[in-house]
């Protein structure tokens, strides 16, 4: 990395530090992790399994919101603010300035993860759950996940508002859990067209499902290395291929 791609990485972390939606949205993360206490008496003798369940769940879904909500508008602000003409009046290149916006948006979800983390290992202390070391293969491969869905949404950002950017990176989550359903759906259609359509979304989009191991550490059921391994091969490659999908868009752009 960089001198410059490190120099906007730390702006943009700071930024996003700061950002209204960032703090909302942790402050609500450790609220609803903090609900297991509720929940506890509710749990018909599987306690553990629904507070490490919730827990889990609460980290993916409210850094998916930050990724989405913080992510759809990182180029679009600087273009909108009129800030991009000062930074690339400097010896700024395009392809530094795309990373540099990525890389500080990670270091915040790689933070709030940390945060989050901390957070429902002290609702499981509290409440006398089970603390597993294994739990935490679950947080490191939804890192993964955000790395495709933040490197989805700095694309769209580089071209549509933030509202439409946040819409598009939301469907893309969506159906990125949904693909094994495509593949389905286009054996079993008998429409030439659906079929078409189906097989490609399936091989455009991100499968994001293969990063959903939350089920498997909750139960304890033995992880398969390849898998791991394979899935964070594809998230990657699937991450630098939208970056410099989102370079060339951002380069052809006249400033």
């Amino acid at each position: 990395m960089t001198g410059r791609v490190a120099s906007i990485a730390l702006n943009t972390f700071r930024e996003a530090i700061r950002d209204k939606v960032f703090l909302t949205l942790l402050v609500f993360a450790i609220l609803v992790m903090g609900s297991a206490r509720v929940i506890q008496p509710l749990a018909l003798g599987e306690e553990s399994k629904v507070i490490q369940d919730l827990g889990l769940s609460a980290i993916t879904l409210f850094c998916v919101l930050i990724a989405v909500l913080i992510g759809g508008r990182l180029v679009y602000k600087e273009v909108e603010k009129r800030t991009i003409y000062i930074m690339l009046a400097r010896p700024v290149r395009r392809w530094e300035f795309i990373l540099g916006k990525y890389a500080g948006l990670m270091a915040v979800l790689a933070a709030s993860l940390v945060v989050m983390t901390v957070g429902f290992y002290l609702v499981m202390f509290i409440t006398g759950t089970p603390a597993s070391a294994y739990l935490l293969w679950s947080l490191l491969m939804t890192f993964f996940e955000l790395a495709i869905l933040t490197a989805t949404a700095i694309l769209f950002s580089t071209f549509v508002t933030p509202i439409a950017s946040s819409v598009f990176t939301f469907a893309v989550y969506f159906v990125g859990h949904l693909t094994r359903d495509l593949r389905l759906l286009a054996a079993m259609s008998p429409s030439p067209v659906v079929k078409v359509v189906s097989q490609v979304l399936y091989y455009v989009l991100p499968n994001l499902s293969n990063f959903n191991i939350r089920g498997e550490v909750v139960h304890d059921v033995v992880l398969n290395p390849e898998a791991l391994a394979l899935a964070i091969g594809y998230a990657l490659l699937y991450t630098a291929t939208l970056l410099l999908i989102s370079t060339l868009i951002f380069s052809r752009k006249d400033f």
